[in-house]
């Protein structure tokens, strides 16, 4: 296992380096590894913006066309010039960039679709509404769906990280059965006892294995959200406040530990 975990350790830090690290390189050099780092980061937050862009009063096709846009001009650098890790959450600073963009761009004529020249981010156009139309759009400011969307966003890529690593250990029946004792209860939605038929296990060591699962997941998920922060010191404020804002929508996974 260890072995594995090192290995799976290796592909978070990739991803990791993507955040304020990857961004003050891409802005002071042009490397390919730093433009494919950069890229990954705008593939990982697209849906992110996208859902900005759009709670911002744009329609759907307007929507996909600033975000590709958006994220042309990230990797291009014209906003990287402005990155800076002492001003705090690396979500503060994209969304600034992003109010930035929308307010030079509505001073301009709509007369060319954008990103015309680039195709930087894959956009899952066919989803990506249908992803939005389930968002509470409805109910919650623009900032605060982007908070909520966010949070979800670092549970995702947190879980995938987790899955990974139970799959290059062969443990996949294991993922699949114990992945429901991730939402931070003490006890899982199935009884520990059919858990442990399903795995062959006693029910003492199924509720050992959903333990060191929510453990790993919580290590994971704290290191995602440490990249994203200046310093170590803002991990706890930063996961308060992404928990808040899922406030009950399976916010408790926040505290897996």
């Amino acid at each position: 296992m260890a072995n594995t975990r090192k290995s799976a350790d290796t592909g978070v830090e990739r991803l990791q380096s993507t955040h304020w690290s990857l961004v003050l390189a891409a802005s002071q050099a042009d490397s390919p590894q730093a433009h494919e780092a950069l890229s990954r980061l705008c593939q990982t937050y697209w849906y992110v913006v996208y859902v900005f862009i759009r709670r911002r009063g744009e329609e759907a096709e307007p929507a996909k066309d600033l975000t590709q846009e958006f994220f042309s001009r990230l990797l291009a650098k014209q906003y990287l010039r402005t990155a800076d890790p002492t001003r705090g959450r690396f979500r503060t600073f994209l969304m600034s960039c992003v109010d930035h963009f929308l307010s030079n761009e509505r001073k301009k004529e709509r007369t060319l679709k954008r990103g015309g020249n680039y195709t930087f981010v894959p956009l899952e156009e066919r989803s990506a509404e249908e992803r939005y139309q389930a968002e509470p759009y409805e109910t919650m400011s623009p900032d605060k769906l982007l908070d909520r969307r966010w949070a979800l966003t670092l549970l995702e890529m947190s879980l995938e990280q987790l899955k990974q690593e139970y799959v290059a250990a062969g443990r996949v029946a294991q993922f699949e059965a114990l992945q429901e004792c991730l939402s931070g209860a003490k006890e899982a939605p199935s009884s520990f006892a059919e858990i442990g038929t399903r795995l062959g296990m006693s029910p003492g060591s199924a509720r050992q294995a959903a333990s060191r699962m929510r453990c790993r997941f919580g290590d994971l998920l704290r290191r995602n959200v440490a990249k994203t922060v200046s310093n170590s010191s803002e991990v706890e404020r930063e996961l308060v406040h992404l928990r808040a804002a899922l406030s009950g929508n399976g916010g408790g996974v926040f505290t897996a530990r």
